[in-house]
């Protein structure tokens, strides 16, 4: 993985967001592209709407860019003395539509992956960023690490890979990439009881399986473990007790589960919300 793309909007949010990259650059010597999404649709007080898109004024962009250069800067000051400036680049994008826009961008920058935070500042922005990640969970074609809103910046040392065991081995060669660059150790966690029962879970032995795919994949380590929730097809339930007695530095996720990933990191009264203040997640597309 050697470039990494982070689409800011100014928030706090999005700070702990491209901190959270400058950590994994520094390892690792990634490029990371810093953009913002400028809205092509600007209406001021004395412009009549008429739903046609008018052209951002160059003034802005520059300001705009400005700020982007400063935000950049006050990210990088608990970096002083490691010259990671030099690989940053920022970039400010008009479009119509963010998410569109910075899936166009994750092309065009051949990114590996998108770091990228849940929530804005406030208001608007809240709900603009807030769908825009869901957007982007669910149809990135690379990895893409959605930090929550509360989230305060600390090594990765366990990644929590939440699976159904059909297909383990896919699944964790996918994975690999992102423990590497994160210097984190893998653990695998499966939810029960589920109705119908996982046909992976079923075929499943920890005792045999666990060695054969640590070997197979040349792993430092590989753990297991099986959480057990009080009702059926508890998932929310189950992740958030996985976090809670595990203490992973990072959840993952594939896409077949992207649906409730997105529950998760969008305001909601539910369990997820309880984990998703804790814990940054990674989805992978399968």
């Amino acid at each position: 993985m050697k470039k990494i793309l982070v689409p800011v909007d100014f928030s706090t949010n999005s700070m702990n967001a491209l901190r959270f990259a400058l950590d994994i650059a520094l390892k690792n010597k990634q490029e990371v592209v810093v953009m913002h999404t400028l809205s092509l649709l600007e209406i001021t007080a004395d412009t009549t709407f008429t739903g046609f898109y008018i052209p951002v004024a160059t003034d802005q962009i520059r300001f705009v860019e400005k700020e982007l250069t400063r935000f950049v800067k006050k990210a990088l000051a608990p970096f002083k003395d490691k010259n990671l400036e030099k690989q940053v680049k920022t970039e400010v994008v008009p479009g119509a539509g963010a998410a569109e826009v910075i899936l166009q961008m994750t092309q065009k920058f051949k990114a590996d992956i998108v770091i990228m935070g849940t929530t804005g500042a406030s208001g608007m922005k809240r709900i603009f960023i807030g769908s825009v990640a869901a957007k982007i969970v669910e149809k990135s074609k690379v990895p893409v690490i959605v930090i929550p809103r509360s989230y305060r910046r600390k090594a990765v040392n366990k990644i929590g890979y939440a699976s159904d065991l059909a297909h383990p081995e896919k699944e964790l060669t996918a994975l690999q990439p992102i423990a590497q660059i994160l210097g984190a150790e893998i653990e695998i966690f499966h939810v029960e009881p589920t109705f119908p029962t996982s046909k992976g879970f079923l075929a499943f032995k920890p005792e045999k399986d666990i060695p054969a795919l640590k070997t197979k994949l040349k792993l430092k380590s590989l753990e297991y473990q099986l959480v057990k929730t009080k009702y059926d097809n508890d998932f929310y339930g189950g992740v958030y007790k996985y976090v809670r007695k595990a203490k992973p530095g990072l959840i993952a996720m594939f896409s077949h589960k992207r649906s409730w990933i997105g529950n998760m990191i969008t305001p909601s009264k539910s369990k997820g919300l309880a984990y998703h203040a804790e814990v940054p997640v990674v989805s992978i597309k399968a």
